[in-house]
């Protein structure tokens, strides 16, 4: 069942700029099972009730059924279902539920799409991919301060990222690599739903709807063109010193071996952003001197050196058992966790 895909993937490699017209057809009911098997059997059900152990029952004729809908152009998507969680710091946290059929569907969606945008993205995005975790986006921070002159860092936080992403920059980023209308109105229908509130429909004009299985990959294509490439391209060759990206869907931190660098790639980075709808966050963007040579200017001043966040753990400079300099790190608020 996999051959196809892995001949997505063949040709996405081999031709960065070719447009997929012919995709949907790998929209089965075999896959749409494998999809269903895979989905979490005791997730909320959305907003119309559904729940895993009733669409079980008679799944096999659920998924024929659902199939010949999106065969049809008769499937719609629903609108997701609002809920709210505590936080730890008292506020709530408001999560979107997806009716079961469409997750299934976009889990499909998802892995068709993976087999051509893994081609595309770079490695310095860890977040939301096949093999690829925080765990290894840690190392890689561990690594390029460590390892690579690093005497700066931008720590980036985005304004409401998932909520502001502008949907027809997105489908324009899509259709580069995407031309099959079938899959582009799928894609369109899910970004375009809104969201029941205490029994009302609010509909948005940005954003992709957090929540959803096809949420975080349509995230991370939109930042792979608006920071990535753009960083890796256009940026990096304009530097004095090197530069290095390390990416968790909407964060990330740019490491720089020069401050001139780094706040010239700040003051971009704001202009940059803006074209597509989005904001640095003024309070949680920061840039910091952080590395070898951080940490004795501190010194040399009767300070400590600044820290670095990142994916929950606070990065901190610090000196080996035998003298040499390492990075320490430890859960935000919490204890040691060594490094």
């Amino acid at each position: 069942m996999s051959t196809e895909i892995d001949r997505l993937s063949e040709l996405a490699k081999e031709d960065p700029k070719q447009r997929f017209f012919s995709i949907a057809h790998l929209i089965t009911p075999e896959r749409m099972y494998a999809a269903f098997l895979r989905l979490r059997k005791d997730a909320s059900a959305g907003v119309d009730g559904v729940t895993y152990e009733e669409y079980e029952k008679d799944a096999a004729r659920n998924i024929r059924e659902l199939h010949q809908r999106l065969k049809g152009g008769k499937y719609q998507a629903q609108p997701l279902r609002r809920v709210y969680i505590p936080k730890e710091n008292g506020k709530q946290r408001p999560i979107s539920i997806p009716a079961l059929e469409d997750k299934l569907v976009q889990k499909v969606v998802v892995e068709i799409l993976n087999a051509i945008y893994e081609q595309d993205f770079l490695d310095c995005s860890y977040g939301f991919r096949p093999g690829r975790g925080a765990h290894q986006a840690l190392d890689e921070v561990g690594r390029v301060i460590c390892t690579r002159p690093t005497g700066w860092i931008l720590e980036i936080d985005i304004t409401a990222y998932f909520d502001t992403i502008v949907r027809e920059q997105l489908m324009e980023m899509i259709e580069k690599r995407i031309s099959d209308d079938s899959v582009l109105r799928l894609i369109r229908k899910w970004i375009q739903v809104g969201v029941i509130e205490e029994g009302r429909l609010l509909m948005s004009e940005t954003g992709t709807g957090q929540g959803q299985p096809i949420s975080p990959l349509l995230a991370n294509a939109y930042l792979h063109y608006v920071l990535d490439e753009w960083f890796e391209e256009v940026v990096k060759p304009r530097l004095k010193g090197e530069a290095h990206e390390i990416r968790f869907a909407d964060d990330a931190i740019l490491c720089f071996e020069h401050k001139e660098d780094a706040e010239k790639v700040k003051e971009a980075l704001s202009k940059r952003f803006g074209k597509f709808g989005l904001a640095l966050h003024p309070e949680k963007t920061r840039l910091v001197e952080f590395g070898r040579n951080a940490e004795r200017n501190a010194k040399g001043q009767g300070k400590k050196p600044a820290t670095v966040d990142f994916l929950g753990f606070t990065h901190i400079c610090a000196r080996s058992r035998k003298g040499k300099f390492t990075v320490h790190v430890k859960t935000i608020g919490n204890g040691s966790a060594g490094g």
